[in-house]
C-alpha cells in the first residue's frame, strides 16, 4: 500500500488519467449490457415432487397464458364488439402464439337458453310470451291486423318492434330478446408470448405489441383496457425496480451530503468521499454485469446499499489522517499513517460485510445469492477506491484545513453518563432483551411474491379487479381428474371451501336446463285463442288512449304490407333458436374450449380460483392447505410461493448460520483478547433479536427480499465492533476513548448508512421498500446497542491494574 501512496504522490495527473478511463469504461460497459430479471423460477433452486407436479400440469395442459387483457367498461358499452376487435388485432401480432378470448366463442350465442341465469330466463319467456307470441301468430296468416290484435292483449304491449318496422327496419327479434339479458361489463383475453430472454427488458416487446392492438382498436373513452399475468407483472416490477432505485439513489446521494456535511464539515472531505462513492459505484455495477450477466430485482438493490457502506470506509480513513494531523505530524506522514492503520480495519470491515451477504450464495436463494456476489465485489471495489481516491483527490486538490480544537466533548459527555447510569443501561437491555425476544419468536414469513410488488401499477390493480370480475387469478390452482366423475366430484367438494370463490371444469361450458327451458317457450304456443283482426287505426287510438309507451310515436297512417315485411321477415330463424331443441355432448364443444380442459388422454383439468385477497399470506395459505385436502397434488402459482417460501426459509437459518460462523472465525484470527469477540457478538444478537421483535411489535412480515437482512446485522455490525474494541484496547478506559475519532466515525458511518439505506424507503417497489424499511430498524439497534453497549461491557470486563 505504501508503493501504491508513492506513486500517487510521484505520477497524480497519470494516476488521475488511469482512474477516470477505468471508470468511463466501467459505465460504457453498464449501460451496454445492463438487463434485469424479474423471473421468480431463476431467483430460486426448484426441485421437489411440487416442481413434478407443475412439470406434469404444464406436459399435460401447456396452453396456459402468460398474459390477461381485461376489458371493461364504465356505463354498460357493448363491451364485446371492442374486445373482438382488441382480438383481432391480437391475432395481427407475430409475437402472441395463441390469442385466447373464450366469451367471443359463438357457442354461448348457439344455446342461449342453456347460458343464462334463472332471473334472465324468466324475463326471457315474459318477453317470447308479451312480445314474440303474436308476431309468431299474426306471421303464420301473414296479417299485420291480427299482429296488432294480439300485441293489443299484452300487459304492457311493446311497441319497439312494430316502430322499427314502420322505420323501414327489418326487426332483428334476437337482438331484441338479448335486451333481456344482463350483459357482461367484463371481458378476459388470454395471450400466449415467450418474452425476450437476451433483451435488456424481456418482456417490453409482449407490452408494446398489445398496447399497439388497443390503439389499433379505435376504442370509446368509456371502455378501459388493463394488462395483467406473469409478463405484465415482470414487466411492472422491472420498471418500478429502475424507477425505484433512480429515486432512492438519488435520495441517499442527497441524504450522503447532508449527513457528512453535519457530521464532517469540511468541504474538501465531503467531496472527496463524494467521489470516492461514485467511482466505487461505477466499477460495481460494471464488475456485477461482467460476472453475473444481469441484475434481478433484489441485487439491484446493491446500488443504493453500496453508497451507505463504501463512504464508511472514507469517512474513516478521512478522520484518521484528521486525527494524525491535530497532532502536528505532517500532511503526507498523516496519509501515509492513517492507511497503515485503516488499511487492516478497514479490509477486515469489508471482509466480514461481504460475509454477510455472501451468507446466501451456498444456499438455493440465488437471488440473493447474485445479490452477495454483487456486494462482495462492491466491498473489495470500495475499499480500493478508498485507498485510490482519497490521496489522489488530497493531492491534487490539497488537504482540508487542521481544526486544532478536537470535536469530542459530546462524546466525553456522552461516556461520563454511561458510566455513571451503567446499571440502569444493563438493566434496560435485559428489559429490552425480554420484550424483543417474545416479539422475535412471533417471527413471520410472508412468501407471496404479489406483497413485492407495487399495488398501484397496472398489473396488480389489473389482477385484482380480475380476480373480483370471477374471470380468473394469477393464484388459481390446477387440479388433474383422472375423468369426469372425478373432476365432478372435486368440484362439488371444493366449492364448499370458504377460501374457494369457484370451480370451472369443462362441463360448465356445457348449456344446462336446455330441453327444459324450450319445451316451457313450445308451450306458450300451445293453445292458443285467436284474436280478432285490429285495423292499425283502431290500434293507434288505443295506444293513445291508454298511454302505452312510446305510443305518441305512432305514425297516423302506414304502408300494411311494408311494414309486414319487416315485422316477419327474421321471426323464423328467432323462434328456431328459442324452441328448437338439439342434444349436445362433450365431444360438441368447440376445441378451443375441450383441449384447454380436457387431454389427450381423457384427464380433465379443474381450475381453482380464491375467494380472498392473495396479498395475505394467511388466505393464501389456508386456500392451499382447503385445496389440496381435497386435491393433494393441486398445484399452480400459489403453491409454487409457498414451497419457495420454504425454502428461502431454510436458506435464511443457513445464511444467519454460516454468517455468524464465518464473521466469528475472521474475530478470533484477528482480534487479540478471545473474549472480545463475546463481547461483539452480544449487541449484534441483541440487534437481530431486537429487529425482529420490532417488526412483529409494528406489524411487519419477512419477505422474500428483506429476509437479508439479518445475516446482514452481523456482517454489517461487526464493522463498529472492530473499530470500537481495537480503539479502545489502544486507549484502554471508556474515557479516552470517548475522547478519540472513532466514536464520532462510528456515529457518522452508521448515519450515513441509515441515511442511504433508509432512502430505499420511498420505493415503490415493495420489495426494496420493505428492505430499505427493514434496515433502518436494524442500523437504528446496531448504532444503539455498539455505541452504548458495547463499551460499557469492554470497560466493565477488563482486567483491572495490579496495585
Amino acid at each position: 500500500m505504501n508503493r501504491l501512496f508513492s506513486l500517487i504522490q510521484r505520477f497524480p495527473k497519470l494516476v488521475l488519467i488511469i482512474v477516470t478511463f477505468i471508470t468511463g469504461v466501467a459505465i460504457w460497459y453498464g449501460q451496454q449490457h445492463f438487463r434485469m430479471n424479474a423471473d421468480l423460477s431463476s431467483l430460486v433452486e426448484q426441485n421437489g415432487a411440487w416442481v413434478e407436479d407443475l412439470d406434469y400440469l404444464n406436459g399435460t395442459f401447456p396452453e396456459s397464458g402468460n398474459v390477461t387483457v381485461l376489458v371493461t367498461s364504465t356505463n354498460g358499452s357493448d363491451v364485446k364488439v371492442h374486445v373482438a376487435a382488441i382480438a383481432e388485432q391480437l391475432r395481427g401480432q407475430a409475437i402472441f402464439s395463441e390469442v385466447f378470448a373464450p366469451q367471443l366463442l359463438t357457442w354461448f350465442e348457439e344455446h342461449p337458453l342453456g347460458f343464462v341465469s334463472q332471473n334472465e330466463f324468466d324475463r326471457i319467456e315474459a318477453f317470447t310470451r308479451d312480445t314474440i307470441k303474436p308476431a309468431a301468430l299474426a306471421a303464420q296468416a301473414v296479417s299485420l291486423e291480427l299482429y296488432l290484435a294480439e300485441l293489443a292483449q299484452s300487459e304492457q304491449p311493446n311497441l319497439t318492434p312494430l316502430l322499427e318496422a314502420i322505420n323501414n327496419q327489418s326487426v332483428d327479434w334476437a337482438k331484441l330478446a338479448q335486451k333481456n339479458l344482463t350483459k357482461p361489463t367484463a371481458y378476459a383475453i388470454t395471450l400466449v408470448a415467450e418474452p425476450d430472454a437476451s433483451a435488456t427488458e424481456p418482456n417490453r416487446a409482449i407490452i408494446e405489441a398489445i398496447n399497439q392492438s388497443i390503439i389499433a382498436a379505435d376504442l370509446p373513452s368509456d371502455v378501459d383496457v388493463k394488462i395483467t399475468g406473469q409478463a405484465a407483472l415482470d414487466y411492472d416490477e422491472i420498471a418500478d425496480a429502475n424507477n425505484s432505485i433512480a429515486v432512492a439513489g438519488s435520495a441517499s446521494l442527497v441524504g450522503l451530503i447532508l449527513i457528512l456535511a453535519i457530521g464532517i464539515r469540511s468541504l474538501r472531505v465531503i467531496v472527496a468521499c463524494y467521489l470516492t462513492v461514485l467511482v466505487g459505484l461505477a466499477w460495481t455495477f460494471a464488475a456485477g454485469l461482467a460476472v453475473i450477466g444481469h441484475y434481478n430485482t433484489i441485487s439491484i438493490v446493491f446500488m443504493v446499499m453500496f453508497i451507505g457502506l463504501a463512504v464508511d470506509f472514507s469517512i474513516h480513513l478521512c478522520l484518521h489522517i484528521q486525527e494524525i494531523r491535530l497532532k502536528g505530524e505532517s500532511d503526507l506522514i498523516a496519509m501515509r499513517d492513517a492507511i497503515a492503520h485503516s488499511l487492516r480495519p478497514l479490509s477486515l470491515c469489508a471482509l466480514s460485510s461481504a460475509l454477510g451477504f455472501l451468507s446466501f450464495y451456498p444456499t438455493a436463494y440465488t437471488g440473493l445469492g447474485e445479490l452477495g456476489v454483487v456486494s462482495a465485489l462492491g466491498m473489495v471495489l470500495g475499499l480500493v477506491a478508498t485507498f485510490i481516491i482519497i490521496p489522489l483527490f488530497f493531492t491534487l486538490f490539497g488537504y482540508p484545513r487542521v481544526r486544532h480544537q478536537r470535536d469530542t466533548h459530546r462524546f466525553t459527555w456522552f461516556g461520563a453518563q454511561l458510566m455513571r447510569f451503567k446499571g440502569a443501561v444493563f438493566s434496560l437491555a435485559i428489559v429490552l432483551t425480554v420484550v424483543m425476544g417474545y416479539g422475535a419468536t412471533q417471527f413471520k414469513f410472508d412468501f407471496s411474491t404479489l406483497v413485492l410488488k407495487n399495488p398501484q401499477s397496472e398489473s396488480v390493480l389489473a389482477l385484482n379487479q380480475l380476480q373480483q370480475e370471477g374471470l380468473g387469478s394469477s393464484y388459481q390452482l390446477f387440479a388433474i381428474a383422472k375423468n369426469q366423475q372425478q373432476a365432478e366430484q372435486w368440484q362439488k367438494r371444493l366449492i364448499k371451501q370458504a377460501s374457494v370463490a369457484s370451480v370451472r371444469v369443462v362441463s360448465d361450458f356445457m348449456p344446462k336446463h336446455l330441453e327444459q327451458r324450450t319445451l316451457q317457450l313450445q308451450a306458450l304456443f300451445a293453445d292458443s285463442d285467436i284474436e280478432a283482426p285490429m285495423s292499425y287505426s283502431e290500434f293507434v287510438d288505443r295506444a293513445k288512449t291508454e298511454h302505452w309507451q312510446d305510443s305518441e310515436l305512432l305514425p297516423d297512417a302506414i304502408d300494411s304490407a311494408t311494414v309486414a315485411e319487416h315485422l316477419f321477415s327474421g321471426l323464423a330463424d328467432s323462434l328456431n333458436t328459442l324452441t328448437q331443441f338439439e342434444p349436445v355432448a362433450i365431444e360438441s364443444l368447440p376445441k378451443a374450449l375441450s383441449e384447454r380442459y380436457i387431454s389427450q388422454q381423457g384427464k380433465w383439468l379443474v381450475v381453482i380460483s380464491p375467494s380472498e385477497d392473495m396479498t395475505n399470506v394467511d388466505a393464501l395459505e389456508q386456500f392451499i392447505t382447503e385445496v389440496k385436502q381435497i386435491a393433494p397434488q393441486a398445484t399452480g402459482r400459489a403453491v409454487a410461493e409457498q414451497e419457495v417460501g420454504s425454502i428461502i426459509v431454510r436458506a435464511f437459518q443457513a445464511a444467519i448460520m454460516m454468517s455468524v460462523f464465518g464473521i466469528a472465525l475472521i474475530l478470533i484470527w484477528t482480534v487479540e483478547k478471545k473474549r472480545d469477540v463475546l463481547l461483539i457478538f452480544i449487541p449484534l444478537a441483541l440487534a437481530s433479536v431486537s429487529t425482529l421483535g420490532l417488526m412483529h411489535w409494528l406489524g411487519l412480515s419477512m419477505n422474500m427480499a428483506n429476509i437479508i437482512v439479518i445475516p446482514l446485522i452481523f456482517g454489517l455490525g461487526v464493522d463498529n465492533g472492530i473499530h470500537i474494541v481495537k480503539r479502545f484496547r489502544a486507549v484502554r478506559t471508556l474515557a479516552a476513548f470517548f475522547k478519540t475519532s472513532t466514536p464520532k466515525a462510528s456515529l457518522v458511518s452508521c448515519l450515513t448508512t441509515l441515511a442511504t439505506f433508509g432512502a430505499l424507503i420511498v420505493a415503490d417497489h415493495q420489495g426494496m421498500h420493505s428492505i430499505g424499511l427493514v434496515l433502518t430498524i436494524a442500523l437504528s439497534c446496531i448504532l444503539v446497542f455498539s455505541l452504548t453497549l458495547l463499551p460499557l461491557l469492554l470497560e466493565v470486563t477488563k482486567k483491572k491494574p495490579i496495585e
